[in-house]
């Protein structure tokens, strides 16, 4: 196959003699020159008719790329000369490690760090090339657990060698340790020079749900989600990435608990500096909807800047209608400032006053006492709400319902969905209200009525205060026992239910509802009229008798 024909340099005959050792022997280290490869590994000169050949097994690439320029002179272990497959057997492994463990030895007895290559992993960690296989224990690898364990292979790497015993070619290093003893070694000048209101550089370190951890230099601060950036808080793992560099400022340190706040988007302009002139009350303003709750929709107007549009302010008609059925995220709208507090960060927005409102034309078209027809969209108990035309509510309010029931509440006279006429009693635009009135399509029937007139009408029920009479239908009078006459012996004359009673009003009380009659009065208003006549008739004096006989012909006097 092309791939195991040996690759062979032209080299002339003095190069080939050129450095051949003295005394070749198994288990020297000698100088080779690599000659090609072939598929059983890589052919080597070694100054001997044969070339020697260095195991693929030595090699983890060895099916992807010849390990070694062809030319180039490298060290090689004899292992066993004139091999039975025609070659040496030689090591370059075994050369290189062999002239390795001096260099190894020094390096753990002194703790100094040594370069390295991650080859491959194993069990609990990885082996590491530093002139021998050596482990290192995954826990070993860095500061922080490693989430992505294939990442490391075929890094360079710095270490410590922790453990070594040369006998059993035993050897165990840490990245960890060492990176722990820079550390703490820059955390020492770190501190010396801290102070609040520091901008400095640091690494992320680690990311959270609540924020990153930023290595400042052998310390690490706090960088809360809420101070990364003016906008509105996303989610930490997109605004920031562990490995990112990144300028910070110190918040706040406390030195005796060395806990560090640091801020990120206390490096950029407040963006509520001026924000006033920027978006003036009564202007309108675009922007694009970013949040979407139950009681409203945030509307980011700039980077770092969002306005609320309240529930209450997104429609004129659908005042029912929950926020995220109006609205999407993502979507562009125009809106009317309402209000802005840069002390509170406030900006208030409406939608729907970006047109124009409903409470003005219904002013100019419903002046004072119109006439207008609309379904009950829901009760209270304070009253009900009808929808007129132009898709706002007036409302009917509990004691509008009635002239002449005592209504507790509105459903004992309507139901959601019931079309009715109403009267406009006010439309106040400016508090978004318009005031109806069921009773008034009726003139009221206490209007008819007058102190000092005299009424007549049945008993309808008695109390214990008194006597209830029925004046006209849905119209009450009362009769309080004071007022009710008395016979001959003093005794009051409590009417049954059904006769009817003549009196004359003495009160009316039209928030209550309510007509006094006095009897008693009209009573003695009749005897004192009666002989007022009897003495301007008669010139003799007149007697008890000739009155009483007369109170039964007054009917008949009068006319």
């Amino acid at each position: 196959m092309a791939e195991e024909k040996l690759l062979i340099d032209d080299m002339s005959m003095s190069d080939l003699l050129a450095g051949i050792p003295e005394r070749v022997s198994n288990g020297t280290v000698v100088q080779a020159r690599v000659l090609g490869k072939s598929a059983e590994g890589v052919l080597v000169d070694i100054g001997l008719k044969m070339e020697g050949l260095i195991p693929s097994g030595e090699f983890p690439d060895f099916e992807k790329t010849l390990p070694f320029e062809i030319g180039a002179t490298i060290p090689v272990l004899v292992r066993q000369l004139d091999g039975r497959d025609a070659h040496h057997k030689v090591s370059w492994r075994a050369a290189r490690e062999s002239t390795a463990w001096d260099k190894l030895t020094k390096a753990f007895q002194a703790q100094e760090p040594l370069d390295g290559v991650i080859v491959r992993k194993v069990k609990g960690g990885y082996i590491a090339d530093i002139g021998v296989d050596a482990f290192l224990p995954g826990s070993q690898v860095d500061i922080r657990p490693t989430k992505d364990a294939d990442s490391w292979i075929k890094r360079n790497v710095t270490i410590l060698i922790t453990e070594m015993d040369r006998n059993k070619s035993n050897v165990v290093v840490s990245r960890r340790k060492l990176l722990e003893r820079e550390r703490q070694r820059l955390r020492e000048i770190t501190l010396a020079q801290l102070a609040e209101g520091q901008v400095c550089e640091g690494v992320v370190a680690s990311v959270t749900n609540f924020g990153a951890f930023v290595d400042i230099g052998g310390i690490e601060g706090l960088l809360h989600v809420s101070d990364m950036t003016w906008n509105r808080a996303e989610r930490v793992d997109k605004l920031v990435k562990v490995g990112q560099t990144m300028k910070v400022k110190i918040l706040k340190y406390e030195p005796a608990t060395q806990r560090i706040s640091l801020g990120l988007k206390q490096l950029q302009p407040h963006p509520w500096e001026g924000i006033a002139k920027r978006y003036a009350v009564g202007s309108f303003v675009k922007g694009k909807v970013t949040t979407v709750t139950s009681f409203g929709v945030f509307v980011e107007l700039e980077p770092g800047v969002e306005g609320l549009l309240h529930v209450s302010e997104l429609s004129w008609k659908d005042r029912a209608a929950k926020p995220q059925d109006l609205l999407k995220i993502g979507q562009d709208v125009e809106a009317k400032v309402l209000l802005v507090d840069s002390s509170k960060e406030k900006i208030s927005l409406s939608l729907k006053r970006v047109g124009p409102s409903p409470w003005d034309m219904a002013k100019t078209h419903y002046p004072a006492g119109t006439h207008v027809k609309g379904p009950v969209t829901h009760l209270t108990p304070f009253g009900a709400f009808v929808m007129l035309p132009e898709g706002i509510e007036g409302l009917i309010h509990i004691s509008d319902i009635s002239w002449t029931q005592r209504v507790q509440h509105p459903s004992e006279l309507l139901t959601v969905g019931q079309d009715v006429e109403v009267v406009v009693m006010d439309v106040k635009a400016d508090a978004e209200k318009i005031i109806l009135s069921l009773k008034h399509l009726q003139p009221d029937p206490l209007a008819s009525f007058r102190v000092g007139q005299v009424v007549t009408g049945p008993v309808t029920r008695l109390t214990d205060a008194g006597v209830v009479l029925e004046l006209a239908p849905g119209v009450e009078g009362f009769v309080r026992q004071m007022e009710l006459p008395e016979n001959l012996e003093g005794q009051l004359q409590i009417p049954p239910v059904g006769q009817e009673v003549t009196g004359k009003i003495s009160r009316i009380d039209n928030r209550d509802r309510r007509i006094d009659i006095a009897v008693r009065r009209y009573d003695r208003e009749q005897e004192r009229q009666m002989i007022k006549r009897y003495a301007s008739q008669n010139q003799q004096p007149l007697t008890l008798g000739d009155v009483l006989v007369d109170a039964g012909n007054t009917e008949e006097v009068s006319e």
